[in-house]
């Protein structure tokens, strides 16, 4: 479920950029059957990249191109998937999550300038991509989380960002956070709660996907209280990475901190490597896997 009031790139144009200061190398990591590459072909639609988003299953993704790929349905090679999104040249590197082809996550890492670190809600984190996180730390890259696979009957979205926060915030939780909080929709037979949307922290906003089109409103009671709860964590946890001293002290006296202010000190935080949002992806209500959402 993804904001698309961005400029987008033409599906099948190629892109181009005249500078570096044009182009982002983005790495997708986590382990095998964690949703990387249908990530990726959300993230290619939204950008308008491609019409359709392929399935890993008809064998029909950009990024898995090779015939190999398609009889195992998973990635066993880095591949590229450029995107165009607000005038920046996105390059997106899908890896492979065996540690049978670690190599190519390495090139991967090594041509990133920032990386993000993709999650089943249902299977948890393993021990490899632990690794790979505490890498970039050394190195201090710039990444966010994304949980996925929110659909399967025994995710937990909470739960699975509180875990996050104690593995990859390991020295400072406050540091892993996440910027939205998934919207239900009515449970099913098995008693497990479609998401249907996102409920938006820091714009305090509700981005409602039901429909197939996203629909913008404000939040009924019940989900202000959900927002407001949880706000004030992420609020907290950006100010503290603030350059500005005085704002916790102005937020703490009551201050009403303006919602540009917030998106700028998050933004050179997570660029600095020392904040770390949580984002989500779920399917969309048509079927295609749509995900993260921009802050707003």
């Amino acid at each position: 479920m993804g904001a698309t009031s961005h400029q987008a790139g033409a599906a099948g144009r190629a892109l181009t950029a005249d500078r570096p200061s044009s182009i982002r190398n983005v790495v997708l990591v986590g382990h095998s059957g964690s949703g990387k590459t249908t990530l990726v072909e959300a993230l290619a639609l939204t950008a308008g990249a491609v019409n359709r988003a392929g399935r890993v299953e008809d064998g029909a993704t950009v990024s898995d191109y090779d015939e190999i790929e398609h009889r195992r349905q998973r990635s066993i090679q880095l591949s590229l998937v450029p995107v165009a999104w607000d005038g920046i040249k996105i390059n997106i590197l899908d890896t492979p999550g065996y540690a049978d082809f670690v190599g190519e996550l390495r090139a991967g890492l090594r041509a990133a300038d920032a990386a993000l670190f993709v999650v089943s809600a249902s299977d948890g984190i393993d021990g490899a991509t632990r690794m790979v996180w505490d890498e970039c730390e050394a190195v201090g890259m710039p990444r966010a989380i994304v949980v996925t696979h929110l659909e399967a009957a025994r995710s937990d979205y909470a739960q699975m960002a509180t875990v996050c926060g104690e593995i990859f915030g390991a020295d400072d939780p406050d540091a892993v956070i996440p910027l939205y909080l998934p919207l239900h929709g009515p449970a099913g037979p098995d008693g497990h709660a479609p998401v249907t949307g996102l409920l938006g922290l820091l714009s305090q906003r509700v981005y409602e996907y039901s429909s197939g089109e996203r629909v913008e409103r404000d939040p009924d009671p019940a989900e202000l209280e959900l927002i407001t709860e949880a706000r004030s964590r992420l609020i907290e946890g950006i100010i503290a990475e603030s350059e500005d001293e005085t704002l916790m002290d102005r937020y703490l006296g009551g201050e009403d901190i303006d919602l540009g202010t917030l998106v700028e000190d998050l933004e050179r935080a997570v660029a600095r490597g020392t904040f770390h949002p949580v984002l989500m992806a779920a399917p969309a209500a048509d079927g295609a896997r749509q995900g993260l959402g921009t802050v707003e």
